[in-house]
């Protein structure tokens, strides 16, 4: 008489117990397991699961990656926080513009969905702005978009800035287009409920997690569970911390955030305004709210402190005064040098790191690039290397941002007090010459230069240049340590939205 067998559950529901020291594990079976609840991350394994993959989503949870709210909403756009001249420069022409290609339809893609989520998004618009010494830099930005990525960018002149802002301390502006302010909140929501309807199962990591990458099978420990999966996909500052610099680098940058109220404030801009370079100020208004973030020199340790160098900023721009600064606070962001850090680590495991926070067009431009690498064997993903070390850590990484960062301050105060405005470029004559900064603004940086060098000022000049050049010699040594690029067919950087290259074989 022949005996039917029980059928056998499917890997995904198999937990097998193993023994330890500690006690029996629960063992979880998955194709990829992607580590960081993040916007990349949920919309990696949502996108995957719907592919028919077994997706398991450990969400890092406790205290240990809690992090203070951020007062500037998400932007969703196109485009790198590195200029595209400096990004040309690293990778060449054709590798830069395949990448602004890429981004754009990633970001085309992420509203696609947001739409679709029926996420509420808006007011409009991503603006880069430049002060009267960046004025000219900031226009041959504008002309290489044009060439690599035509109708992405629109410039700005002085006068229609100071309408749009109510305030003329920029001389020139640079629009991103398409973009849109995006609440993160309410994404992350819709991005969970969607993934869980695509079948992504969700773990909660609270505790230590171990991980072992190597081989065809990685393994990723918990307190009393176990994941095994074939690919695993790290994304987010909180994963990034939680595996540890034995694993994945996280370079960070100090920053300070809060707002202030400014009663009638007539700017009838209210998208995202960040400025050129690596000044490291972004706001944006919420009615008579001025939301405002700011890099500073070194890290600030109470609230207090934060408060004093965000009033410091923001008077730059605005009239802010003594006012209260609401929600002031001091944290620490990924700074990998102005690009993603987006690459293949050791062989099925992939890492994601945006720069800075609220950079949603690069997060969609990650889950992109990582599924078409898992699912369709896309290695267009290796563009990306030349980037794969990151910003520089430790030591000589605060040492070259602090040199990096007053260099580029001082440079700007010191063109103020000369008081020579910056030249509109001779190839466009119709563009507006930038208008005079402000006394207060000239006040401030007596001030500042002042307080910041005891010498003479070609004293200070000198050793600020020498500084910036010890600080870049640094992340070019650092950047070409990094792994080759692989090798990788030409594609057609022309396309369609949805279109997709062929599968390519490693």
């Amino acid at each position: 008489m022949s005996q039917t067998s029980a059928p056998r559950p499917p890997a995904h529901d198999a937990m097998v117990p193993e023994r330890s020291a500690a006690g029996p594990k629960r063992i979880i079976d998955c194709d990829v397991c992607v580590v960081g609840g993040d916007v990349a991350g949920l919309v990696l394994a949502g996108d995957l699961a719907r592919r028919g993959r077994d997706v398991v989503l450990l969400a890092m949870a406790g205290p240990s990656v809690a992090v203070p709210s951020w007062p500037l909403d998400s932007v969703i756009a196109p485009g790198f926080p590195l200029s595209t001249l400096d990004l040309s420069s690293r990778v060449g022409r054709d590798d830069a513009q395949e990448l602004l290609i890429l981004s754009a339809q990633a970001a085309e893609a992420g509203l696609g969905l947001i739409e679709r989520l029926g996420i509420e998004i808006g007011p409009r618009g991503r603006l880069t702005v430049a002060r009267a010494h960046a004025a000219e830099d900031l226009y041959r930005e504008h002309e290489l978009r044009q060439e690599l990525a035509p109708d992405t960018t629109v410039f700005v002149g002085a006068e229609d800035l100071a309408a749009l802002l109510g305030t003329q301390t920029f001389a020139a502006g640079l629009g991103v287009v398409p973009a849109e302010r995006v609440r993160t909140a309410s994404l992350i929501a819709a991005l969970e409920d969607a993934a869980r309807a695509a079948g992504v199962r969700f773990v909660s990591v609270e505790s230590a997690l171990s991980v072992d990458l190597k081989g065809v099978r990685k393994y990723l420990d918990m307190a009393n569970q176990r994941v095994r999966a074939f690919q695993v996909a790290v994304c987010g500052p909180a994963a990034f911390a939680r595996l540890g610099s034995g694993v994945a680098r996280l370079p960070r940058a100090p920053w300070v955030s809060g707002g202030f109220r400014l009663p009638g404030s007539n700017a009838p801009y209210a998208g995202l305004v960040e400025e050129f370079g690596l000044t490291g100020l972004a706001y944006h208004f919420d009615g008579d709210r001025l939301a405002v973030a700011a890099q500073s020199a070194l890290p600030v340790m109470t609230r207090v402190g934060a408060a004093r160098v965000l009033r410091r900023h923001a008077a730059e721009v605005y009239p802010v005064g003594g006012g209260l600064v609401e929600g002031a606070r001091a944290r620490s962001l990924p700074d990998p040098g102005g690009m993603p850090m987006l690459y293949e680590g050791e062989r099925g495991v992939w890492y994601a790191l945006a720069p800075g926070a609220g950079s949603l067009g690069l997060d969609f431009l990650a889950a992109r690039m990582i599924v078409g690498a898992i699912a369709e064997r896309d290695d267009r993903i290796a563009l990306l290397q030349p980037f794969a070390t990151g910003g520089l850590s430790g030591w000589t990484g605060r040492v070259a941002r602090f040199a990096s960062f007053w260099h580029v301050r001082l440079a700007a105060r010191l063109h103020m007090e000369k008081g020579t405005p910056a030249l509109a470029p001779a190839q466009e004559p119709d563009v507006p010459a930038p208008l005079p900064a402000p006394a207060t603004a000239s006040a401030l940086a007596r001030r500042s230069v002042a307080s910041a060098a005891s010498a003479s000022r070609h004293a200070a000049r000198a050793a600020l240049h020498a500084a910036s050049g010890w600080a870049s010699g640094l992340a070019t040594r650092a950047a070409s340590e990094g792994g080759r690029r692989r090798r990788r067919p030409s594609v057609e950087p022309h396309g369609e939205l949805e279109d997709e290259a062929p599968p390519q074989r490693r």
